[in-house]
């Protein structure tokens, strides 16, 4: 199974090798970003150029653009549940998984903020510029809003939909980030627990 392990400022993921693989294989975006910026700090086995060789890029991201655009709405009709620090990195995390994908669609995946923004529309090119927040005020919030009726695409639910029922999207959907937010992250938990997922 995967880990995550903390000591002090360090924060480490061990992945097993036969997921990373599987991963490769299926175009995932967390092992595209591996494969394409990552450097071996220790690799006797060259492992990392062998996962390169696994490694296939997908002709449609469109599954990552509409978890990240569900998640999006969850954020803008619940977002105050989080923590302002976790709200801040959740909404550029939307942002950066559909610019991200979109790259990636186009043949050429980016991950680097900057070369994202450069291509992005100016709202999300401004947010992805207040991605070092440590707090959200009213002008980021209304920033998202307005950034989900313009790049949102249609809302998975109803404007009514509770937090539940977005869990139950979430979970019909296989969308991880949405339901570890929900499960970890509302405001009863506290930033403490942000480390756990990324």
């Amino acid at each position: 199974m995967t880990k995550h392990k903390s000591i002090g400022s360090l924060s480490m993921f061990f992945y097993p090798w036969k997921k990373l693989v599987s991963d490769a294989r299926r175009g995932d975006l967390f092992v595209c970003h591996i494969v394409q910026e990552a450097r071996p700090v220790f690799d006797p086995q060259n492992r990392l150029e062998d996962l390169r060789s696994h490694f296939r890029l997908r002709a449609s991201y469109a599954l990552e653009i509409a978890q990240a655009r569900d998640f999006g709405w969850f954020l803008d009709h619940h977002g105050d549940e989080l923590s302002p620090r976790l709200l801040v990195r959740r909404i550029i995390w939307c942002i950066r998984t559909v610019l991200i994908a979109q790259s990636a669609e186009r043949g050429t995946p980016e991950f680097a903020p900057s070369i994202l923004a450069a291509a992005a529309p100016p709202i999300a090119a401004e947010l992805i510029a207040e991605r070092h927040r440590y707090r959200i005020d009213a002008a980021m919030r209304q920033q998202f809003s307005r950034y989900m009726a313009q790049e949102g695409g249609k809302p998975p639910l109803s404007d009514g939909a509770t937090i539940e029922d977005y869990r139950a999207l979430f979970l019909r959907t296989g969308n991880k980030v949405g339901v570890q937010t929900i499960d970890r992250g509302l405001r009863a938990f506290g930033d403490e627990d942000e480390a756990h997922y990324r």
